[in-house]
């Protein structure tokens, strides 16, 4: 089973809409599916709506701390932006939602860097479609501390969805906790590709 953890909807920069986004991932085969908009739970929650047979849809939203980007999974109310990431993640835990440091050591975008070895994150995302330079190798560092690792496409459009995903078996959210999670990747140039298509979409459209 598949899964994809990070992607935006129209609800923040993404170009598609949660329903075209559920739709989508039913149509690619996914299983599962969170939308997590920066700093807005709407687009998750709308999705979740539109679940098909066949598909989880949890919703989720990606938000700023002031240390960096952390993703909340499986929560259904909005978690304030500009709070430390150790207050983040106890709010993401109190609602019963799992709490993944994003992207943390992309040189180009705000990650929470080597937080992640003292905050109680659930689990690192390690791969992410729109990283193409970290400061640090953060599968190495999480497989030294033992964190479980997990990858996103941080999709902004529809082709980019599915590009970085979880390899699970039963319940996802547990799946994640426990480490049980194999990552499944499309190769860096096709990454870069959609990539870079994306960016003029969003641009352009």
């Amino acid at each position: 089973m598949l899964f994809e953890l990070h992607c935006h909807s129209t609800h923040s920069d993404g170009k598609a809409t949660p329903k075209g986004i559920v739709e989508y991932a039913k149509k690619i085969g996914l299983t599962g599916i969170a939308v997590t908009d920066h700093d807005d739970i709407k687009g998750g929650l709308e999705a979740v709506k539109y679940a098909p047979e066949g598909l989880t849809v949890i919703s989720g939203m990606e938000v700023s701390s002031q240390d960096g980007h952390i993703l909340g999974i499986n929560i259904r109310k909005s978690v304030p932006r500009d709070l430390t990431a150790e207050e983040t993640v106890e709010l993401i835990h109190a609602m019963g939602g799992l709490a993944i440091a994003a992207h943390p050591y992309d040189r180009r975008r705000d990650g929470v860097g080597d937080l992640i070895l003292s905050v109680p994150f659930d689990a690192v995302e390690v791969v992410n479609g729109h990283t193409f330079g970290s400061s640090r190798d953060p599968m190495k560092v999480c497989e030294e501390a033992r964190i479980p690792m997990v990858g996103g496409s941080d999709a902004h459009t529809l082709p980019e969805i599915g590009l970085v995903t979880v390899e699970y078996e039963g319940d996802i959210l547990s799946a994640i906790r426990s480490g049980r999670t194999r990552i499944k990747s499309k190769p860096v140039v096709q990454l870069m590709l959609n990539h870079g298509i994306g960016i003029i979409k969003r641009k352009l459209l």
